[in-house]
């Protein structure tokens, strides 16, 4: 029996869904609209699995759950950065997909109605209110502030999660830009939830 390889990350991670602002999963409560449907992107700041260092490698999972997504029933498409080459190729997917364990492993067992997997080009950009991520023609996701709708200023929030799973922080924002045309998945919102969030994970 092989023995399971231990790996340590450290993430930068973007997310939008089609909740309003302040996501109902950061408060353990059900989706604004009943369903789940949202994009996720991930870049590793540093970090290796086993002997193999993934640094600057990316992923984007595309995913739709039909309630909240401790109920699972989700089904999903995940795109792995087309750079990753040798034995970083499976070394990304085990851990985009879950099969390498972690907090990310916990995240995606909600996923188990269906699961593709593909290579794409991938943009990411973690800044803030200018952040986004691209996979091909299939994800694109771009950032804003959230405004004030009296004023129209900008609205800054922030969540602390001190017993967080996936990051221990969440920078909120809203998504100018929310398209996804995945195997399976069609769905477009804009001003909806965008999250920037940081995370340091380890598995098995």
């Amino acid at each position: 029996m092989n023995k399971p390889i231990k790996w340590r990350l450290e993430i930068e991670h973007l997310m939008a869904c089609n909740c309003n602002w302040g996501c109902p999963c950061s408060f353990n409560s059900p989706p604004t609209y009943g369903t789940c449907e949202s994009a996720e992107a991930y870049r590793v700041v540093k970090g290796h699995y086993g002997n193999t260092s993934l640094a600057g490698l990316k992923w984007i999972l595309a995913a739709a759950w039909p309630g909240p997504l401790h109920e699972k029933n989700g089904r999903g498409v995940v795109y792995l950065d087309q750079r990753a080459t040798g034995a970083q190729r499976p070394a990304l997917e085990s851990i985009a997909i879950g099969q390498a364990g972690g907090p990310i492993g916990i995240f995606m067992s909600t996923i188990d109605a269906g699961l593709e997997i593909h290579t794409a080009r991938i943009e990411f950009k973690f800044a803030g209110k200018h952040s986004l991520f691209r996979a091909g023609e299939a994800v694109e996701v771009t950032f804003e502030p959230i405004r004030n709708p009296v004023t129209a200023k900008e609205h800054h929030a922030s969540i602390a999660l001190p017993s967080g799973m996936i990051s221990k922080r969440e920078d909120h924002f809203s998504c100018k830009t929310f398209r996804v045309q995945a195997d399976g998945l069609r769905y477009s919102f804009a001003g909806r939830t965008a999250i920037a969030m940081r995370g340091h994970w380890r598995g098995p």
